[in-house]
C-alpha cells in the first residue's frame, strides 16, 4: 500500500469518526447525565474523536499541514481532558495526579503554545487565520491554567470535576462542529469567522449550563 492510499484510508476514518462524533456527542448532551445511556454515548464519542485525531495527525504530517496538526492536538486535548477528569473526582480530598495526566497536559501545552506563536506570526504577515490561531491558543491556555492550578493546588469544590467535564467535552464538541462547518461552507476572506463563531456561540451555552449546575449544587 503506497502512502497516498494509506492517507486516503485514514482520511475516510477521520470523516467517519467525525460523523459519529457529531451524533453521539449530541446524544450525550440530550440524555440524563450519569445515566447508562449517557455513558454509552460518551464512550462512543470519545473513541470516534480518537479516530478523528489519528486521521487528522497522519494527514497533517503526510501533507505538511502544520495548522491542522496543531488544531488536532488542541481538539483532542479537550476530549481527553473531559474523559480523564472523571478519574480525578477526589482531587479535592488529596487524590494524586497520575503521570499520564501530567504528560497529556504538558504535551498538549506545547501545541497550544504553537497555536499562539502561529497566530502572532500569521497576523504579522496579514493572514486573518492568525486570529483563529490566537483564539484557539488563548482558549486552550485557559484550560491548561486550570489543569496546572488543580494539579499543584487541589480544588476545594466537590463538584469541580463535573464542571470540568462539561466544559471540556463541550469544547471538544465545538471543535467537531467547527470542522464540519469550515469544510462545508466557504466565505472566502471571511473564512476565519467560521472557525471562531461556533466557539463563541458554544462557549456561551456551556457557560450558561455550568452556571445552572452551580446553582443546583449550591456553588454560587
Amino acid at each position: 500500500m503506497n502512502t497516498e492510499k494509506l492517507l486516503y484510508g485514514l482520511l475516510i476514518i477521520h470523516i467517519a469518526g467525525g460523523t459519529i462524533a457529531l451524533l453521539t456527542g449530541l446524544g450525550a448532551m440530550l440524555t440524563t447525565k450519569g445515566s447508562k445511556l449517557h455513558r454509552s454515548f460518551g464512550k462512543l464519542y470519545f473513541w470516534s474523536m480518537t479516530a478523528v485525531f489519528v486521521g487528522a495527525v497522519f494527514n497533517a504530517i503526510g501533507h505538511n499541514l502544520d495548522f491542522l496538526l496543531m488544531v488536532a492536538f488542541f481538539s483532542y486535548y479537550m476530549t481527553v481532558r473531559g474523559y480523564r477528569i472523571l478519574f480525578q473526582k477526589k482531587l479535592h480530598i488529596g487524590q494524586k495526579v497520575s503521570p499520564a495526566d501530567w504528560m497529556i497536559t504538558l504535551l498538549s501545552g506545547l501545541f497550544i503554545l504553537a497555536l499562539i506563536v502561529f497566530g502572532v506570526w500569521a497576523l504579522l504577515r496579514g493572514n486573518n487565520m492568525g486570529i483563529v490561531g490566537l483564539a484557539f491558543g488563548i482558549f486552550g491556555s485557559s484550560f491548561l491554567y486550570r489543569d496546572f492550578r488543580n494539579y499543584l493546588h487541589p480544588p476545594t469544590g466537590k463538584m469541580h470535576w463535573w464542571y470540568g467535564h462539561i466544559s471540556s467535552m463541550g469544547g471538544s464538541y465545538i471543535s467537531a462542529v467547527t470542522a464540519f462547518v469550515v469544510v462545508n461552507i466557504q466565505l472566502m476572506q471571511f473564512q476565519w469567522l467560521l472557525w471562531i463563531l461556533p466557539g463563541i456561540i458554544g462557549g456561551m451555552l456551556i457557560g450558561k449550563s455550568i452556571r445552572k449546575y452551580k446553582m443546583t449544587f449550591g456553588d454560587v
